[in-house]
């Protein structure tokens, strides 16, 4: 499996794939048996508060026959998440302890080991079917859009909520030192290590793609903190795909292709497709020049105006480009509006 290939599928077909491998009977002996697995959450991230409401209108949700589907007959394992309370239902299901059993959740919890099986496998489904749970709203001719995530603020700044359990774990972190101790000591036989090491590999790819995506979405929170703070397109600043592939270390290929199709809610609760957070050159360059010429009238040449962008918004433009855009907003120029003042105040 290619990289590029699997930044480029579609969100629900990744979480089945993470759901297939984390179900399989190896990835489950690695990861509580033999302890060669854990999880590591992303810095400033967590899931999105929306995915606890399936608490409260699971069973009654009728805008969904794909959710009515799968929650048919599971009003039971909902009532038991109900009782379980958040704090445990996050400690023991959302982000268990590494290595953690069933049988080792069901004893901490008082549950049955099969209801402790049949929560986890609850918490796959949903987050395999989140873009169902959670519809994006953004329609763009062919495109199929889907909400990986909601930036929420709090008194330590934005925090990036996934609406995917898979995605809110984090990355994988892998020991492979203790792997080779298993090899040496005839613990794992030499195909159950070649095997390991295949699955390992495979989840070093879905590392890079989760790594990919939260870097973007960190550098976007970064960037346009004071768009995400206002809700004011105006307050967007420049960010191309390209600079930003250059501060993570990708190409700018891989950057498109982990934002095609995907969008994030902003503080203010509205759906932004990620892309529209790299506003293009242009467009971006003219609403500037709008909003500083409407705040600041003053400025007395394209020249002044050129200086006050780079001063204010820490754009650089030439002075060319300057009285370019203006003529584009059909804004006219500085010193021709000064000379006609001063031709009508010597004919008076």
């Amino acid at each position: 499996m290619e990289q590029a290939k699997l930044l480029e599928i579609p969100e629900d077909e990744f979480h089945r794939l993470i759901a297939e491998i984390e179900q399989g009977s190896l990835f489950k002996r690695l990861y509580q048996k033999e302890k060669l697995i854990r999880y590591q959450k992303f810095p400033g991230t967590h899931i999105s508060p929306s995915f606890y409401k399936f608490e409260e209108e699971m069973v009654a949700d009728t805008g969904s026959p794909d959710v009515e589907s799968l929650l048919l007959n599971k009003e039971y394992i909902v009532r038991q998440i109900q009782e379980l309370g958040v704090e445990k239902f996050k400690r023991y299901f959302l982000f268990p302890e590494s290595g953690m059993g069933s049988e080792e959740i069901a004893s901490e919890c008082g549950l049955e080991v099969s209801v402790v099986k049949k929560i986890n496998s609850l918490i796959d489904e949903l987050s395999i079917m989140s873009e169902f749970y959670h519809p994006s709203n953004v329609t763009s001719g062919a495109i199929r859009y889907s909400k990986v995530a909601s930036v929420e603020k709090d008194k330590n700044g934005f925090i990036i909520g996934y609406f995917s359990a898979f995605s809110a774990r984090g990355r994988y972190v892998i020991d492979y030192d203790r792997l080779e101790e298993l090899k040496a000591s005839s613990v794992l036989t030499e195909a159950k290590v070649k095997e390991a090491r295949q699955l390992f590999r495979t989840l070093e790819l879905i590392n890079s793609r989760k790594d990919t995506l939260n870097q973007i979405l960190r550098n976007i929170v970064d960037r346009q903190a004071l768009y995400l703070e206002s809700g004011n397109l105006r307050s967007l600043l420049p960010f191309s795909q390209k600079e930003l592939a250059e501060r993570i270390g990708l190409a700018p290929s891989s950057v498109s292709r982990a934002i095609q199709g995907k969008s994030i809610v902003t503080p203010s609760g509205q759906e932004v497709p990620i892309k529209h957070f790299f506003p293009r050159p242009k467009r971006f360059r003219q609403e500037l020049l709008r909003q500083l010429l409407e705040t600041d009238k003053e400025l007395s040449s394209d020249e002044a105006i050129r200086v006050k962008l780079w001063e204010k918004f820490g754009v650089a433009i030439s002075r060319r480009s300057v009285a370019s855009l203006r003529k584009e907003l059909n804004i006219p120029a500085a010193r021709r509006k000064n000379k006609h003042l001063h031709k009508g105040k010597g004919a008076k």
